[in-house]
């Protein structure tokens, strides 16, 4: 594990660590808004529920402006305008219990947190960009470990003081802030350098001649990888199927959290156990790397064969629990639905970065970001109407057809993006 963690640039450990801060200042307030705002604000909770969706919605709308600032505003002045104001919105979440003024707050935290979901992602393309899915992978891990870590930080700093989860938050940003100031700057001068020394020594030596002609547009076979990008018409084609595929594929996740906790609930499968669930899920992330290595190495090779592969899993664990009523049952398809979870989640923002014009990875990552912000916005209207009119067995069964779904869109993704044709680096700048 050590030499693993070695193996990546000290720009991506940095930026893991990063993560890990900031997801668990941020798992510190989700899990507990709901009782929140039900127990100590005295709202039903279909309120709650109301409320989330409102978020969720500011959250897709500072996704998408938090990633078209990184790129047109600059990486820090995005970073610190967006932690500021989570920091501010944190404290005055802790010290308000005014419902409209908690719902206003609720909504600004939302699209704070949007414009800066982008960041982590953008950055990773930025500061690695030849790591492709390696980079994404390690950012997708380090999340996730602090949502597990913010969790369980939570549940102490409530049992102190509900006000407590949120100045948890807060503090957990101005760490993250620090960090960002004080060490991103010079990672990104760093990369710069490279970059430049690598185009110095391109040209080192070259006779006159050659030199000269390398100002005009070179043919495509010399192209570098980053340089042999898709025009923007074929770009824009491959992203939309993408991100179907990927709204998707969060609509069928989601149900896990929504409808299918009622459902195992009236099974008689208690909320300690549905709860223990989501442990496994965080453990398997954390510690099923290795495992999830060897699938990607015999089995999915490329990103494309990653993606396919993540949703013929979805799709077998709806299947699963279209089968079974019993607790061990829902167990293995928690199981399998992770490891789907593994090989999506990671993969679908490194494909984005592979077509992504250079300058651009903060809007396309803003909105990948931003489709998975729908797909938690519309997962769960839609999984509570299906099972209105069809029961849990026809909403497992529907839902396993629309991971295939987004099988299909992901492979349309492959095809379309095969069509694009190569283009001068002259032609990319402008994009």
């Amino acid at each position: 594990m050590k030499q693993k963690w070695q193996s990546y640039p000290s720009s991506i450990r940095l930026l893991a660590i990063a993560a890990i801060i900031f997801s668990t200042g941020m798992a510190c307030i989700w899990p507990l808004v709901t009782i929140y705002i039900h127990d100590y604000l005295g709202k039903p909770l279909t309120v709650a529920g109301f409320l989330l969706l409102l978020n969720q919605g500011a959250f897709l709308i500072g996704s998408i402006a938090g990633g078209m600032l990184f790129d047109r505003w600059g990486k820090m002045r995005t970073i610190v305008f967006a932690s500021i104001g989570v920091i501010l919105i944190s404290v005055g979440l802790g010290v308000t219990h005014d419902f409209t003024l908690y719902t206003i707050l609720l909504l600004l935290n939302g699209l704070f947190y949007g414009t800066l979901s982008p960041v982590m992602n953008a950055l990773a393309v930025v500061l690695w960009p030849e790591g492709g899915r390696k980079g994404i992978n390690m950012i997708y891990v380090a999340l996730n470990a602090g949502v597990a870590a913010g969790s369980a930080l939570g549940g102490l700093l409530a049992s102190i003081s509900f006000a407590w989860t949120f100045f948890g938050n807060a503090i957990s940003q101005v760490i993250v802030l620090v960090m960002f100031v004080l060490i991103l700057p010079r990672q990104l001068k760093a990369v710069a350098e490279r970059g430049y020394r690598a185009e110095q020594a391109n040209t080192a030596g070259t006779p006159a001649a050659a030199v000269q002609s390398a100002a005009k547009p070179k043919p495509v076979e010399a192209l570098s990888p980053l340089q042999q990008l898709p025009t923007k018409k074929v770009a824009w084609g491959a992203l939309l199927l993408l991100c179907s595929g990927l709204l998707i594929s969060w609509i069928v996740y989601v149900q896990w959290t929504t409808v299918l906790s009622t459902y195992m609930q009236s099974l008689g499968i208690s909320l300690r156990q549905y709860s223990l669930l989501w442990t496994i899920n965080g453990g398997l992330i954390l510690f099923g790397q290795p495992l999830i290595a060897w699938v990607i190495g015999r089995f999915a090779r490329t990103l494309r064969a990653q993606m396919l592969l993540g949703s013929y899993v979805f799709v077998l664990s709806m299947l699963i629990l279209s089968q079974t009523t019993s607790y061990a049952g829902f167990v293995a398809g928690m199981f399998i639905m992770t490891l789907g979870e593994m090989l999506v989640w990671p993969a679908v923002p490194a494909v984005a970065a592979e077509f992504t014009p250079q300058g651009r990875e903060g809007f396309i990552q803003g909105l990948i970001s931003g489709t998975g912000s729908a797909g938690r916005m519309l997962g769960p209207l839609l999984g509570a109407v299906i099972f209105q009119h069809f029961q849990a067995q026809g909403l497992l069964y529907i839902m396993a057809g629309l991971a295939l779904m987004s099988v299909a869109f992901f492979a349309l993704h492959s095809s379309f993006q095969g069509r694009t044709r190569k283009v001068p680096a002259a032609t990319v700048e402008k994009m």
